[in-house]
């Protein structure tokens, strides 16, 4: 891996080098290390979702019909049919489920690696912060920053994303639940009445 670093220094290392105030070089390396770090996660993510998009249709297709299957049974009180059926549509939602994992690690994988670039340069470097911050104190590490300048980082790629080209064909954002916009998962009945 050391190798794979030390090929990676020079156009890394040139993001921390665009103002000549270390300290101001350093916030700005870091937020830029993030942007491509994002990218870089956003393009896998682009593959995989064009790998896996047939997949993932049939998935959503098997996850409605049997869904829509388990609404009739219990309309009409069929609880073995619905019960059948509603495993169906669970196991095609399990599948979706870690489907949608697995995008998560696609677009992630990259973070991992430039946290280990920046341990070579920034291992011992300790930022002040201008106040003490309960769990973790008056100062932080490389890892906090760049965790923060991640997360505005993807925020800011999510936001621009609909209005760039390439990038348009990813799946749409996901609610808390997991569930795409106009989803099963948001509009399931209860199913007590069948116990």
């Amino acid at each position: 891996m050391e190798r794979v670093y030390q090929l990676l220094d020079p156009p890394l290392m040139s993001l921390f080098r665009v103002c000549s105030d270390p300290v101001t070089a350093f916030f700005v390396g870091t937020f830029m290390l993030a942007v491509v770090s994002t990218i870089i996660g956003r393009c896998t993510l682009l593959v995989a979702f064009s790998i896996n998009r047939r997949y993932e249709e049939r998935l959503n297709s098997d996850l409605l019909r049997w869904h829509d299957c388990s609404l009739e049974a219990l309309k009409s009180g069929e609880k073995e049919a619905y019960q059948g059926a509603n495993s169906r549509a669970n196991d095609a939602f399990g599948k979706l489920f870690f489907l949608s994992s697995t995008y998560s690690a696609a677009s992630l994988w990259p973070a991992p690696f430039m946290l280990g670039w920046m341990q070579r340069w920034f291992g011992d470097l300790l930022l002040p912060l201008p106040v003490t911050l309960p769990l973790i104190g008056s100062s932080v590490h490389y890892p906090f920053l760049f965790i923060l300048c991640l997360i505005v980082s993807s925020l800011l790629f999510s936001l621009t994303q609909p209005y760039l080209p390439l990038f348009r064909r990813l799946p749409p954002r996901r609610d808390a639940h997991g569930a795409a916009p106009h989803s099963v998962a948001s509009s399931s009945p209860s199913h007590t009445s069948l116990r």
